[in-house]
């Protein structure tokens, strides 16, 4: 129960922090670093795009949504040595940037539609979280890729296993931010509209 009460401690922590950094400009100054980094990560000379022309084609595990530990590193022989080189010295790096400007563009723009829709001392705020959550699994992964790439041609599946998870973990975190957004984008613009009407209609009876 104690493990239980720190760990929604250090998840209230983390949404009232993201709380307090809300606002339009950090919206958009986190929007303005995915587009940067996105950029970047995917182009060239530094991206994917200079990878494939590296590799033939091959791009990098982290866009592959599952795959077994023989797959991966299949994968891995397929980029060749300078690829994988490439992808360890060049778009690693970068990509550390990308969860964290996902993450906060997200949270804050989950955060700021929220208060705009439901009351401040609603605990669904608490959902401004959920990218954040992402973000570390996507960071794990990282972290399985560069162990592999650093060990081979040494396979160590137990790694492999761990990356593949925090990948399909990354990327339903993901997946469920977008939901989040939708729906809070839906409920704030209905409940705007309903406002709207509401004045309206107290203007036309007078």
């Amino acid at each position: 129960m104690d493990g239980i009460r720190s760990g929604k401690k250090i998840l209230d922590v983390v949404s009232d922090r993201i709380i307090s950094i809300t606002s339009g400009r950090t919206v958009l100054v986190a929007f303005a670093g995915i587009l940067v980094t996105g950029f970047l990560v995917n182009g060239r000379p530094f991206g994917i795009a200079e990878l494939k022309s590296i590799t033939g084609g091959v791009g990098i595990l982290d866009m592959e949504v599952f795959y077994t530990p023989e797959q991966a590193y299949a994968f891995l022989a397929a980029m060749g040595e300078a690829g994988r080189s490439f992808e360890l010295t060049r778009i690693i790096p970068l990509d550390h940037l990308v969860p964290l400007f996902y993450a906060l563009f997200l949270s804050t723009l989950i955060t700021w539609i929220l208060h705009r829709w439901l009351p401040a001392e609603s605990g669904w705020h608490r959902l401004n979280v959920v990218p954040v959550i992402g973000a570390l699994f996507d960071y794990l992964e990282n972290l399985g890729i560069i162990a592999m790439l650093l060990a081979y041609p040494m396979e160590m599946y137990s790694v492999a296993q761990i990356t593949m998870a925090a990948t399909l973990l990354k990327f339903g975190f993901s997946v469920l931010a977008g939901i989040i957004l939708l729906v809070a984008f839906a409920g704030w613009m209905v409940t705007a509209l309903r406002k709207i009407s509401d004045a309206f209609g107290v203007s036309h009876a007078k």
